[in-house]
């Protein structure tokens, strides 16, 4: 029985969450709902301009909005926009806001990608050396993990550098050739390393 778990196990593929959020497409309402706006304040948004939607052609569709799905990059900035009302009087300004800490995010991606290009073998080694520190950092606390759920919570935070690891060694990423793996492993590496820091805050 182990043997048959561990094979099917084996035939699994990694699920890679960005993939899935850039495929992520809800309606109207259902964006509303998981926005926490409501679905005439989104429609208001949409049709000012604020907020881009995916239009059906579903032409048996009278009403617009029903028409309309969102995708994770809307979702996002309508999320950033009510975070920007909060302190910034008028809709207006609050989306100028965004729209330049959208930018900005823009600008320092391509600026990182473009320096892994020139600079690829200085930032592979660094990570590699990342990558050690945060080993020997696991290997100090792992004595000092006194409970199941400290260590399930300590395997999550692993899981997807684990399994990007695997892909590596199994020949399926080239990190040499792949900028975009190598964005993803500085976010793994430093997401573990948060994780890690938060749990040796709490321990004893």
């Amino acid at each position: 029985m182990a043997d048959k778990q561990i094979e099917e196990k084996d035939i699994l593929e990694p699920v890679e969450p960005a993939l899935l959020l850039q495929q992520l497409k809800l309606t109207t309402g259902k964006a509303a709902q998981f926005c926490g706006v409501s679905r005439r304040q989104l429609c208001y948004w949409t049709d000012t301009g604020i907020v881009s939607s995916i239009e059906s052609e579903d032409e048996e569709e009278p009403d617009d909005a029903a028409r309309r799905s969102y995708d994770f990059d809307a979702l996002h900035r309508v999320l950033l926009i009510q975070q920007a009302l909060k302190h910034t009087p008028g809709l207006r300004r609050a989306a100028r806001e965004v729209e330049q800490h959208l930018a900005a995010r823009r600008r320092r991606a391509e600026e990182l990608a473009n320096s892994i290009e020139q600079k690829r073998e200085d930032f592979l080694t660094e990570q590699a050396d990342m990558l050690e520190n945060l080993t020997n950092k696991i290997r100090e606390q792992l004595p000092r993990v006194q409970s199941r759920e400290r260590l399930l919570e300590l395997y999550r935070g692993m899981e997807w550098l684990s399994r990007l690891a695997d892909r590596v060694m199994a020949g399926e990423v080239l990190l040499e050739e792949d900028a975009r793996s190598c964005l993803r492993l500085a976010s793994l590496i430093e997401q573990a390393q948060a994780r890690l820091d938060g749990m040796g805050s709490q321990m004893p």
